[in-house]
């Protein structure tokens, strides 16, 4: 499995507080089967704003104590977005980290005040990024007509495993199931943080039983490969 969303580097935002954290972390996605991770520290303004050095530094850090493990690790960020404009002048600038320097972007947005999700992939794509919209199904003010419009703009779609085991609640799993029917999901990963179990085995073999062994690889590998390649 690759899991494209992970908060696994020391020291930049609430993912990890020690080296020995990380290190546990990544040890436990092994367990899980996970080959590959793109490590995914937060970007929010005024919150979580480590510098592209300070990011690559601890990165690296980890990359080094890994090396003898039978995992690989890429970098990126998870940028919450306010002002699509804004962010894709940072992108540009190299102040803000794509996934594995792709043009793909890891998305978030606010939870509870509606963001027109599907105008920012609109915006993204014409720019020639390819947005992925984290945790999709955390944005209460989403419903399926939307997600759907966001898919046509140029946007792909993320859900945590965990949603998908239903450590998030009712709500948000039968929205994910929903957009497992109706073949919506490009991603699933982690999300994982230190205070955070890691579900992606058990989540997998849930999405082979209930929508088959192709769709299941393709959320849970296929497409990850891409943005590695």
């Amino acid at each position: 499995m690759i899991d494209i969303h992970a908060h696994i580097i020391p020291f930049i935002d609430d993912g990890s507080s020690s080296i020995e954290q990380s290190l546990a972390m990544i040890d436990e996605a092994i367990n899980q089967g996970i080959t590959d991770i793109i490590c995914t520290p937060h970007y929010r303004k005024n919150i979580f704003t480590a510098n592209v050095c300070e990011i690559e530094e601890k990165y690296q850090m980890i990359k080094n104590r890994t090396k003898d493990k039978a995992i690989r690790l890429f970098l990126g960020q998870e940028i919450h977005c306010n002002k699509i404009n804004e962010v894709l002048e940072m992108i540009n600038k190299g102040t803000l980290i794509t996934l594995n320097n792709s043009k793909y972007i890891l998305l978030e947005f606010s939870y509870t005040n509606k963001i027109d999700i599907s105008e920012v992939a609109y915006v993204t794509s014409l720019k020639g990024y390819i947005p992925i919209i984290a945790h999709i199904e955390r944005y209460r003010y989403l419903d399926l007509e939307t997600v759907k419009e966001i898919k046509n703009n140029g946007g792909l779609i993320q859900v945590n495993a965990s949603s998908l085991m239903g450590k998030e609640g009712a709500k948000q799993r039968k929205f994910v199931f929903t957009l497992f029917r109706e073949r919506l999901v490009d991603f699933v990963a982690s999300d994982i943080h230190e205070k955070r179990r890691n579900w992606m085995s058990k989540a997998y073999r849930l999405v082979v039983r209930k929508f088959g062994q192709d769709y299941g690889q393709r959320v849970f590998y296929e497409n990850g490969l891409s943005i590695l390649l």
